[in-house]
């Protein structure tokens, strides 16, 4: 009768940004008693992602026996994968394997995953656990949309992905002759090697004039 805890983010760890530090998870399985050695990570990992492929999930899979309780923070941690989900609770469930979300909302219905397979309790858990799989599906979906049409979006306005590049004094003195001769900021930006956005192009013109 092993408590086991898993820990899942989609991003690697970004400080002030809500649910993708995972530490915040980690405190909270320790307040409820889960022994640090026992808990299991996937970070940097997807949602979408199956859980036979995660290397983190693997490894808690491989120490589960009948009788061992599974603590989350919430239930989307195991996935946001609908049919991977539902079949990997499922898996669990037949295994004997408990499992735990420490979600407030989530709490009964979790409970009644335990019920006797006949009960109306257990009938209700099934469903609740499909739709909450194919919620948190939908919801990765929609994030994958926004995310893509973002990207085109700035794409599209000309603007330069990935982290800021350096720009050298030269090339500022080479921005300034370009203004100059009364191109805009956007085909200065382009015509610099390696490109840069026309709001580099402003702001870099702006620090040079004071």
């Amino acid at each position: 009768m092993t408590v086991y805890g898993y820990i899942r983010t989609s991003r690697q760890r970004i400080e002030g940004t809500p649910g993708s530090d995972p530490e915040a998870q980690a405190y909270q399985l320790r307040q409820d008693d889960v022994p640090e050695a026992n808990v299991y990570r996937d970070v940097g990992v997807s949602g979408g992602t199956g859980t036979n492929s995660r290397a983190g999930w693997r490894a808690l899979d491989a120490r589960l026996q009948t009788g061992d309780t599974l603590v989350v923070v919430a239930a989307d941690r195991i996935g946001r994968s609908w049919l991977n989900t539902v079949n990997t609770i499922r898996d669990l469930r037949t295994r004997g394997v408990r499992i735990r979300s420490l979600a407030p909302d989530e709490t009964t219905w979790v409970s009644w995953l335990e019920s006797d397979p006949d009960s109306p309790e257990a009938f209700i858990a099934d469903i609740l656990t499909s739709l909450m799989a194919w919620t948190a599906d939908q919801e990765r979906q929609a994030a994958s949309r926004r995310t893509k049409a973002g990207l085109e979006k700035a794409v599209a306005e000309g603007k330069t992905l990935g982290p800021p590049r350096k720009v050298n004094e030269d090339q500022v003195e080479e921005m300034a002759r370009l203004k100059r001769a009364g191109l805009s900021y956007r085909t200065i930006g382009r015509r610099m090697v390696p490109n840069v956005s026309g709001d580099t192009v402003m702001r870099k013109l702006r620090e040079r004039q004071g």
